[in-house]
């Protein structure tokens, strides 16, 4: 019998991951997220329902919403299949998913379709059955197992073992390298790869990150800014990211790399900080970093001056500066006095504003403000991806969740692309 792999999204794109794959004939998709751009936000679920008009099992790797933001739209195309995740993941997704609806319907003032998509996700979050790592979820003589991803809490890469000793892995979004709130990956040992599905956020880029050498120029930036007295945001992820720079700022303070500051936690990264505290049993939020107080009969802006007025720094979501969030409020406060600083912190997509901020000078001449980026990856970079490959020895790797050259295209799973295996 013929194994498919299909990505119905995510495959020669950043956003809106979905990938089919069809093993002894068992149907299962591996994540269901939306895109960060204008058009539209889903998977192409209508090719999804054509080749497989049932599905035998949803996997979703990590609470990112370009990996889980359109869970509750899968789920209605097929409310019988069983949704496997995390824990640690199965906590996260209900806010996460919840937040992403509330911001896609922002400027569209829907109510009524607002409140139906809650109702999905409801629908949808009481078919999850969560799993620790290294379970067996077995399915028709196949056998699934989530393995530690690192990336963020809960992350998950999943190997699926079939036939007589065979197994296909896919990573999801990784990291091998050990991070303040989680460790790094774990690959599987002894097994027969016969397909290794890559991320590949990085793979193209021929960048090397350097983690220690970004935490100093963190540092450096955030030194010259109190001296200069100015105020500082950091657009954060409000799951991951916010949680790292939050300890990393604790962490500059208690070695003096950085001076004793007020931060500020808001957005959703505050809510989400709060579940990183009770899962991980350690605490996040401390006398210097906290979650910023809300202000009764205030306007979110005039909320946000007043945080502003007592706060040194803020950490706040969205972490591209997406128009309509509170970091892109706060953005425009602070872009008014050239002693401020805004520090962008990781991946930032083409259609956001903290791209073209960075790289439009138009729209950088609007801002007085100091604007800095240093990168904070919790994705391997191309040398760690390839560490994965010799060490799994698969029989063919394709990558998808990136953006390949004309160059790359050979190894690459486009969007409706057949990969037989």
């Amino acid at each position: 019998m013929e194994n498919l792999f299909i990505p119905i999204g995510g495959g020669s794109e950043i956003g809106a991951s979905c990938y089919l794959y069809i093993i002894d004939g068992v149907k299962i998709v591996i994540d269901s997220g939306i895109r960060f751009s204008r058009g539209n936000p889903y998977p192409e679920f209508e090719l999804l329902k054509a080749l497989a008009p049932e599905l035998d099992a949803i996997v979703i790797t990590h609470a990112h919403v370009d990996h889980c933001g359109s869970v509750h739209i899968l789920s209605q195309l097929y409310p019988e299949t069983p949704i496997y995740t995390t824990n640690e993941t199965a906590q996260l997704l209900s806010l996460m998913v919840e937040d992403a609806i509330k911001v896609r319907f922002i400027k569209e003032r829907n109510c009524q379709k607002e409140w139906e998509e809650y109702k999905l996700l409801d629908k949808a979050l009481s078919l999850v059955e969560r799993r620790d790592f290294y379970d067996k979820i077995e399915i028709k003589g196949i056998e699934i197992n989530l393995l530690p991803a690192g990336h963020i809490l809960g992350a998950s890469s999943v190997l699926i073992k079939y036939g007589e000793g065979k197994s296909v892995f896919h990573t999801g979004d990784i990291s091998l390298s050990r991070q303040e709130t989680v460790e790094g990956a774990k690959l599987p040992k002894g097994e027969s790869i016969e397909l290794l599905v890559s991320e590949s956020t990085y793979f193209y880029s021929g960048k090397k990150f350097n983690r220690e050498e970004s935490e100093e120029e963190f540092f450096k930036s955030v030194r010259e800014t109190v001296n200069r007295k100015g105020k500082i945001l950091v657009p954060v992820f409000a799951l991951g990211r916010a949680q790292e720079i939050i300890l990393l700022i604790s962490r500059g303070m208690r070695e003096g790399k950085i001076p004793p500051i007020t931060v500020y936690v808001d957005g959703l990264a505050r809510e989400i900080t709060n579940i990183y505290e009770n899962l991980l049993e350690k605490e996040i939020f401390n006398y210097y970093v906290q979650p910023a107080p809300t202000y009764e009969g205030l306007s979110f802006k005039e909320a946000c001056r007043e945080n502003l007025r007592e706060a040194d720094c803020i950490l706040s979501t969205s972490g591209m500066l997406l128009e309509g969030t509170p970091s892109y409020v706060y953005g425009e406060l602070l872009s008014k006095r050239g002693e401020n600083s805004i520090i962008m912190s990781g991946y930032l997509s083409e259609e956001s504003f903290g791209y073209r901020l960075i790289n439009d000078k138009e729209v950088l001449k609007r801002f007085k403000c100091q604007v800095r980026k240093h990168h904070f990856s919790a994705h391997s970079g191309k040398d760690e991806l390839e560490v994965i490959r010799e060490s799994l020895l698969p029989k063919r790797t394709v990558f998808v969740h990136g953006y390949p050259g004309s160059k790359d295209r050979l190894n690459h799973a486009f969007n409706r692309e057949v990969i037989r295996f």
